[in-house]
């Protein structure tokens, strides 16, 4: 099963920004993740078409599962 990381934030201009990120590790809190998602809102990391990112929005773990039919 794939698993990714997705952070989605919200630009200047009001428009949501995902940035996902692949095989997070097992044990990763919502504490961890809010921690670096406030931390790259503070440095000013990420500069998008929207803008800068300004809020949180959400962190979710997206699972997909394939399956051969061969």
């Amino acid at each position: 099963m794939n698993r990714t990381l997705e952070l989605v934030f919200r630009a200047a201009n009001g428009r949501e920004v995902t940035i996902s990120l692949a095989d997070p590790r097992e044990t990763l809190t919502l504490a961890d993740v809010t921690a670096v998602m406030a931390d790259i809102i503070a440095r000013n990391i990420f500069i998008t078409t929207g803008g800068e990112l300004r809020d949180i929005v959400d962190a979710r773990i997206r699972t997909r599962e394939t399956v051969s039919l061969t």
